[in-house]
C-alpha cells in the first residue's frame, strides 16, 4: 500500500530556522570581528601570521595570499552546494525549509566565507599597498580588489534573507534563475572578478614568481567555472528560459574568459582556462553521483579555446580590440557550430540543426561582447599592475561589449506565453512497465502511461526547439523528445509517471521565446493552493510553463509588489556590476589618489 505524502510548506522559513541561520552567521562573523579589531590595532594575530607565511610561500602580499585561498575554498563550497541543490529540487521538489536541505549548508557557509575573505584582505592591508586604494576609514585603506570581494560576498549573503522574504510575498520559485537565487549565485561567483583585480594590485607592489604568473589563467578558469553555473538548468535538462539564453551565455562566457586567459598567460593560456573549468566541474559531480541524483552535463569550450589560440598566433599576439574582434567573430561562428555539435552528444536538449543560423547570429553577438569585455578587463588589470596606460580606446569598446551583453540577454531571457487556443489532444494508455526511480518520493500507487499527442498547430510543433514528454519532483526526473507519427501527431518514447508527487506534462519551446506546457498530471498542493490535475485523456491547453513548473508562486500578490521587488533585486545586481567597472577603472588610473567613502 502506498500513501500519498503531504506537501511541504510553500512560504518562508520557520522562526526556529531563522534563529539557527542567525547563530551560524554569528559563529562566523563574531571571531572575524575580533580579528579585525586586533589586527587593525596593530596586535599580532594567528591569522596575520598565517597570512605572512602564505605570502612568503606564494610571492603574494599578505593581503592577497590568504584571502585568495579562503575565497577559493569558499567559492568551491558554494558551487558544490549549488550543483547538489538544483538536482534535489528537480527530483524532490521544494524544501521543508532553508535548513532542511543539506545542500544549503555549503552554499551558506561558502557565501559567508567569500565575504569574510574580502574582509580578511581589507584588514590585512596594513603595509605595502598599491597606489590606488579605497579609504574605509581614518588610517584604513584597502586595495580595490578587496572592496570588490566584500561587495560581491555581501550581495550573495543578502540573497539568503531576501530569498525568504521573496517566498513569503510571492511563494517559492523553484528555478535557478529566480531573482534572489541570481543574487546568491551572482554574488558568489563574481568574487573571482575581485581576485583578478587583487592579483593585478599585488603585482604592482612586487608580487612575482610562478604561482603569481599561473594565477592569471587559473583565475580566468575560475571565472568560467563560476559564470557557467548559470547554465545549470540547461546542463540538467530542465531549462525554464529560452534556449537562446543558453546560446548567448555560452558565447559570452567562452569569449570573455578565454580571451582574458590567453592574454594573461600567452600561448596555451586559453587551454589552461579550459583545464581549470573541466577539473572543477568534475569535482562538482561527486556528491550527486553518490546521492544518485542527476549530474549536470556541460559544454566543454574546447573548440573556442583552440580558436582563440590560433587567432592569437595568427595575429602575432596582438592584445588589443582588433584581436577581440577577430576572436569574437570566430568564436561566435566556428565556436558555436562546434558547441552545437557537442550538444547532440552532451546536452539533454540538443541545439536543433534547423535553427543554427539564428543561434550563430546571437552567439556571434554574444562572443563579440564577451571578447570586448575580456580585453577591457585585461587591460585594466595590466594598467593596475604595471602603471603603464594601454594603447587605444580605454573604456568605449568595453562599454559597447557590456551594453551588448545586456541587450542580448534582455532580448532572449524572458519566456513568451503560448498564443491563445494552442492546445494538445492527449490520449493516455497504460504502460506495461515504468522506469526506475532513483529517490522514490511522494508515495501513491504507481501508475505509468504512454501518451499520443495531437498538436492543434502542427507547424509550431514542426518548428519547435524542443517537444518533450516531461516529469519531475516525484523522486527523479525524466525528459525525452516525442516521436512524430503523423502530421501534428506525436507519441512519447518513454512511459510517464502519473502518481504521487510527480508533475507530468508535454513541454514545447517554439523560437524565439515561446515556452508552453500541456499538463497531464499533478497532485493537489494545499500549501500552494494548487488543485490536482487528473491523468485522463482529453484536450489540454498549453499554459505558460511557469504556471506549472512553479506552482508555488502566489497569483494573488499585487502586480505593483512584483514590480517593486524585481526593481529592487535588479538594482542590487546592476549595482554590483557597476561597482565592478568602477573599481577596475579606478585601480587602473595612473594618477595617485585615494578614494573616500564619504
Amino acid at each position: 500500500m502506498f500513501l500519498a505524502q503531504e506537501s511541504p510548506p510553500a512560504g518562508g522559513a520557520q522562526f526556529g530556522q531563522i534563529v539557527i541561520a542567525g547563530l551560524m552567521f554569528t559563529a562566523v562573523f563574531l571571531p572575524l570581528g575580533v580579528f579585525v579589531l586586533r589586527e587593525r590595532a596593530g596586535k599580532r594575530t594567528v591569522v596575520g601570521r598565517v597570512a605572512d607565511w602564505m605570502g612568503d610561500f606564494s610571492g603574494l602580499p599578505r593581503w592577497a595570499a590568504l584571502p585568495m585561498f579562503g575565497a577559493f575554498l569558499s567559492g568551491m563550497s558554494a558551487l558544490i552546494g549549488v550543483y547538489w541543490d538544483v538536482p534535489i529540487h528537480m527530483e524532490l521538489g521544494r524544501d521543508e525549509g532553508p535548513l532542511a536541505n543539506p545542500s544549503h549548508y555549503p552554499i551558506y557557509f561558502g557565501l559567508m566565507g567569500i565575504f569574510a575573505s574580502g574582509v580578511l584582505s581589507a584588514t590585512l592591508a596594513t603595509k605595502n599597498l598599491p597606489q590606488r586604494t579605497f579609504k574605509i576609514g581614518p588610517h584604513w585603506r584597502a586595495p580595490m580588489g578587496s572592496i570588490q570581494m566584500m561587495a560581491t560576498g555581501l550581495v550573495g549573503i543578502a540573497g539568503f534573507p531576501l530569498d525568504d522574504v521573496w517566498h513569503r510575498l510571492f511563494g517559492q520559485d523553484v528555478t535557478e534563475w529566480g531573482p534572489t537565487h541570481v543574487l546568491m549565485i551572482g554574488g558568489g561567483v563574481c568574487v573571482v572578478l575581485g581576485l583578478q583585480l587583487l592579483l593585478g594590485e599585488a603585482r604592482q607592489v612586487g608580487a612575482t614568481g610562478p604561482i603569481v604568473r599561473l594565477l592569471g589563467p587559473v583565475l580566468a578558469g575560475a571565472w568560467m567555472m563560476g559564470a557557467s553555473a548559470f547554465l545549470m538548468e540547461f546542463d540538467l535538462g530542465v531549462p525554464q528560459f529560452p534556449m537562446l539564453s543558453q546560446v548567448v551565455l555560452v558565447g559570452l562566457i567562452g569569449a570573455w574568459t578565454l580571451t582574458y586567459g590567453r592574454l594573461s598567460w600567452g600561448p596555451g593560456g586559453a587551454l589552461i582556462v579550459v583545464a581549470v573549468f573541466l577539473a572543477s566541474r568534475a569535482s562538482f559531480t561527486v556528491i550527486p553521483l553518490f546521492a544518485d541524483l542527476h549530474v549536470a552535463s556541460l559544454l566543454p569550450y574546447i573548440a573556442e579555446a583552440v580558436i582563440i589560440e590560433v587567432v592569437a598566433l595568427a595575429m602575432r599576439n596582438r592584445q588589443g580590440y582588433s584581436f577581440a574582434a577577430v576572436a569574437g567573430l570566430l568564436v561566435g561562428t566556428a565556436g558555436m557550430l562546434a558547441e552545437a555539435a557537442f550538444t547532440q552528444w552532451l546536452m539533454p536538449n540538443p541545439w536543433p540543426v534547423a535553427h543554427l543560423p539564428l543561434f550563430v547570429l546571437f552567439g556571434t553577438g554574444a562572443a563579440l561582447a564577451g571578447a570586448f569585455i575580456g580585453v577591457w578587463q585585461y587591460q585594466r588589470v595590466e594598467e593596475t599592475a604595471t602603471r603603464v596606460p594601454a594603447a587605444g580606446p580605454r573604456h568605449a569598446i568595453g562599454l559597447v561589449g557590456a551594453l551588448g551583453a545586456v541587450v542580448l540577454m534582455s532580448s532572449v531571457a524572458v519566456p513568451q506565453d503560448p498564443e491563445r487556443g494552442f492546445s494538445a489532444d492527449v490520449r493516455l494508455t497504460e504502460a506495461a512497465v515504468g522506469q526506475p526511480i532513483s529517490n522514490p518520493h511522494g508515495g501513491g500507487t504507481p501508475r505509468w502511461v504512454d501518451a499520443t499527442v495531437t498538436i492543434s498547430r502542427p507547424e509550431l510543433a514542426d518548428d519547435a526547439v524542443w517537444l518533450n514528454g516531461f516529469a519531475w519532483q516525484g523522486g527523479d526526473f525524466f525528459t525525452a523528445p516525442l516521436e512524430k507519427i503523423g502530421d501534428g501527431v506525436y507519441r512519447t518514447v518513454q512511459p510517464l509517471p502519473v502518481f504521487g508527487q510527480w508533475k507530468t506534462g508535454i513541454r514545447v519551446h517554439v523560437p524565439n521565446r515561446m515556452m508552453g506546457l500541456a499538463p497531464i498530471y499533478a497532485p493537489a498542493d494545499p500549501a500552494a493552493n494548487a488543485p490536482s490535475i487528473d491523468a485522463a485523456s482529453g484536450s489540454r491547453v498549453f499554459m505558460s510553463e511557469i504556471e506549472f513548473l512553479q506552482r508555488e508562486r502566489k497569483s494573488e500578490t499585487p502586480a505593483v509588489l512584483w514590480t517593486v521587488a524585481y526593481a529592487v533585486v535588479g538594482l542590487i545586481f546592476a549595482g554590483m556590476w557597476a561597482l565592478f567597472a568602477w573599481l577596475y577603472a579606478a585601480a587602473a588610473t595612473a594618477r595617485r589618489r585615494e578614494v573616500s567613502v564619504g
